[in-house]
């Protein structure tokens, strides 16, 4: 594949180093080197916990890390993965005295102190029984120093100046200008430019030299490591920056990456390799072209339990793992992105969930409970977060955590309140469970991410994602979909079509309305299972008020999502189809429905939406309030969604302020006044 940025490497500027970096070239590797075969690791062979990377190279740290890894291998794991970084050498190479002074951002001193610090810290924990360590990095992030030094063969004319100020991760790019930090990363950069190739090269081979502990990488080939198109740069006449990416490409260079990386790995680890690699935008198709025993690639799949509660593993990373990858799933629980921040606990739901990886085979998993996601409101030894590390750990061992066995390990923090903490804790499971299965489509491909949490839900997560599996069945399990449910109540004869879906789905099979009724049911139970957890525990147990708030608020949640569920049943059945995705003709004409009171769907419609308003709002402010893990919702704009669906209905949303009398009535429960 040529590319207008394959140009010789003028700025080198050692001759000693072309030698080495002449090893990688960029012409396909030999099958000679590679090995013809690996046996497949064992399933649930690999238990890894991934760390935070700032505390493992801070010397004033140790003492907590060494804490960290007794606590994890006591509980069953046996590797680790540091990380996240953007360009991991740039932490420990003294590049002063390498071919690329330019490259050093960090004080020399600084340098060799995280190194020493980092390699202490890898000994001690394989002293402890933890058999493989890795770095956990993202593709493909060049040093700010080294980007600037070399913007005559990086960024030729400015070309990417515009592109890197407007594509994703701009804020990135952003602020690695404007703060300077020895961190400063800059997105994008290209593999296919020789000399951010070399360099990278270079960089990787000189940190396996210096930290011979670490076993290999566990990377994430994801959005800042796409290729671009030099002449659309050069036109700069595009008008979104993706039309300058070139997927293919992209694909043609993470063979060509993932190849260089094994073959270095191979020369530095030999048999104790390990190559990891997230199924981001990676597909089948080309990770079959990757010249290396597909036993030793570990596919780390963002597992649908990685974000909330779903006891199914996807069926591509079984697909993955058929075809002869080892593959890890990632998961978390405690701080799980859906419903974050609001606290939930499980243990059957986590029981389920490690019950069905071992049955399908998997390689092992990577849990992320032992990790802080933000400084405030859930440190490492919050009682929920170790409960649920605890039950974690039983669960890979195929050992039960009880019920029984949750209330022990509660009552030293909340006495008597242990018992109706674990009630209200699992009514929220319950109630975001069913939630979940109605908002499938947001897990296509794996990626992980809430399917709506705490921001505003979208119509178009109610469908099923057309190039997914059919019907999205490890999600939905056995909830039937709304437009599912909407066309049966449209039928002849409603009443023998929701029969028959129901016949189809399972024999426990639920419509919307009855998931919206359990969901209300639960949310309540948790709330008053919150309410008793206060009064029958220590004034000063800790976090206490966060879990009491975090019923209240999970409380407004469910209200909030539960109209939506509404308003999207009557939206549907009064003749609308737009949903943002899937359909986006907003001008579409209302489809007739025969035997509809469409004035009374329109009418059903609008109440529920500005009931989804008028409890959003409410759990806004209980958020700011009282959700120290997470205090704002993220990308939160309003409610374009509900105005546009009351636009093509032809009515008017009202958009209720907050109710002042009903938040300071919540309120008052919550501080126990």
């Amino acid at each position: 594949m040529k590319s207008a940025f394959r140009t010789p490497h003028s700025a080198f500027p050692l001759l000693a180093a072309l030698a080495l970096l002449a090893a990688f070239s960029l012409q396909p590797f030999s099958l000679s080197v590679l090995r013809a075969g690996a046996p497949a690791p064992a399933p649930m062979s690999l238990r890894l916990v991934s760390l935070n990377n700032g505390q493992w190279m801070d010397k004033n740290k140790t003492a907590e890390v060494r804490r960290e890894v007794d606590r994890i291998v006591s509980e069953g794991f046996n590797a680790i993965s540091i990380g996240t970084y953007k360009f991991m050498p740039a932490y420990f190479i003294d590049y002063t005295k390498t071919p690329y002074p330019e490259a050093q951002q960090f004080d020399p001193k600084k340098s060799a102190s995280q190194l020493e610090t980092l390699r202490a810290n890898i000994r001690y924990a394989k002293s402890k029984g933890i058999q493989r360590v890795v770095s956990r990095s993202y593709s493909h992030y060049c040093p700010l120093n080294f980007w600037e030094a070399h913007q005559a063969e990086l960024n030729p004319g400015g070309i990417f100046k515009r592109f890197l100020e407007n594509a994703h991760q701009n804020n990135i790019y952003k602020e690695s200008l404007q703060k300077r930090k020895a961190e400063a990363v800059v997105p994008h950069a290209q593999w296919t430019n020789p000399v951010f190739r070399n360099f990278f090269i270079y960089s990787t081979s000189r940190m396996l030299d210096l930290i011979p502990e670490l076993d290999g990488f566990l990377n994430a080939y994801a959005e800042a490591a796409w290729t671009l198109t030099p002449d659309t740069l050069r036109a700069d006449k595009w008008k979104s920056w993706k039309e300058n990416v070139d997927y293919a490409a992209t694909d043609a260079n993470f063979v060509d990456y993932c190849n260089t990386l094994y073959a270095l790995l191979q020369k530095k680890r030999g048999d104790r390799l390990f190559l990891g690699m997230r199924d981001w935008y990676v597909k089948p198709e080309t990770l079959a072209q990757l010249k290396m025993p597909r036993s030793q690639l570990y596919m780390s799949i963002k597992y649908a339990g990685y974000d909330q509660p779903l006891v199914n593993y996807p069926p591509w990373g079984k697909d993955l793992l058929d075809a002869g990858y080892s593959v890890i799933l990632d998961i978390i629980v405690f701080d799980a992105e859906h419903p974050h921040p609001v606290y939930w606990y499980d243990g059957d739901i986590i029981e389920k969930t490690f019950a069905n990886m071992r049955a399908g085979g998997f390689t092992g998993i990577a849990y992320q409970d032992y990790q802080l996601k933000s400084k405030t409101g859930d440190a490492l030894d919050h009682p929920v977060r170790r409960l649920t590390q605890k039950t974690v750990g039983a669960a890979i061992a195929g050992k039960p955590f009880t019920n029984a066995d949750a209330i022990a390990f509660l009552r030293p923090h909340y006495r008597d309140g242990a018992e109706p903490l674990l009630r209200s804790l699992k009514a929220v499971a319950l109630a975001q469970e069913s939630f979940i299965k109605l908002s499938p489509a947001w897990f296509w491909r794996g990626d992980g991410l809430t399917p709506g949490g705490l921001d505003v839900p979208r119509l178009w997560k109610l469908n099923d994602e057309p190039e997914a599996p059919s019907g999205m069945a490890f999600v939905r399990q056995n909830a039937i979909s709304v437009p599912g449910y909407v066309a049966a109540t449209l039928s002849p004869d409603p009443a023998s079509a929701i029969a028959k879906l129901k016949s189809d789905t399972g024999p426990d099979a639920r419509t919307p309305v009855e998931l919206i009724a359990e969901m209300r049911r639960h949310a309540d139970d948790s709330v008053t299972a919150a309410l008793e957890f206060r009064a029958k525990a220590p004034a000063k147990a800790p976090y206490l008020r966060d879990l009491v708030a975090s019923a209240f608020i999970h409380q407004q949640l469910v209200a909030r999502d539960t109209a939506f569920l509404e308003a999207a049943i009557a939206y549907y059945r009064a003749g609308a189809n737009w949903d943002g995705r899937y359909h986006k003709d907003r001008n579409a004409p209302l489809a007739p429905r025969p035997g509809v009171d469409v004035a009374a769907e329109k009418a059903a419609c609008l109440d529920a939406m500005n009931r989804l308003v008028y409890h959003d709002q409410i759990m806004a402010e209980l958020l700011k309030n009282y959700a120290p893990r997470r205090p704002t919702r993220r990308n939160f704009k309003g409610y374009p969604e509900s105005l546009t669906m009351a636009q093509i209905l032809g009515i008017k949303l009202a958009k209720p302020a907050l109710d002042q009398t009903e938040y300071n009535r919540i309120e008052t429960q919550i501080l126990g006044k």
